[in-house]
């Protein structure tokens, strides 16, 4: 039985983005670096930061994951510019009361991909038929 799940931009997960990127910011001016290193690295963290929000946490990237749908072991990623990936779900996949980190493996591809999903990526009832799904099975 094929299953369907719409994810949501995720105010939960911009916050988790957010401070530990500021808490990594934080270290670094406390390292004793040439101001020259701390402002570079500085500037890759920052740049992470926006990259994940924009791309993970607030799914505005055309290559966002937009829609799973989730069929036996196998799970479809529909991204926002329509692209889909077919993919494996991994035994080592993640699945608490708070969050599920779906870990996937393209097909034809050896390196895996993972899906943060929290409770606010989804409607409280999708959210908690996902994890019975990743828990017990279709």
């Amino acid at each position: 039985m094929q299953r369907q799940f719409n994810l949501q931009p995720s105010i939960y997960f911009t916050i988790v983005l957010v401070v530990s990127h500021g808490a990594m910011l934080a270290v670094l001016v406390l390292l004793a670096l040439p101001l020259w290193a701390k402002i570079l690295l500085a500037s890759l963290v920052l740049t992470s930061m926006l990259y994940h929000v924009w791309h993970d946490a607030w799914l505005l990237a055309l290559s966002s994951n937009k829609t799973l749908l989730l069929d036996g072991d196998m799970i479809l990623l529909v991204a926002r510019n329509g692209d889909q990936v077919t993919a494996r779900v991994l035994a080592d996949s993640l699945v608490t009361p708070f969050l599920t980190v779906l870990n996937v493996l393209p097909q034809g591809r050896h390196l895996a991909r993972s899906v943060i999903i929290l409770p606010d990526s989804l409607d409280a009832e999708s959210f908690r038929q996902l994890r019975v799904w990743l828990r017990w099975g279709s």
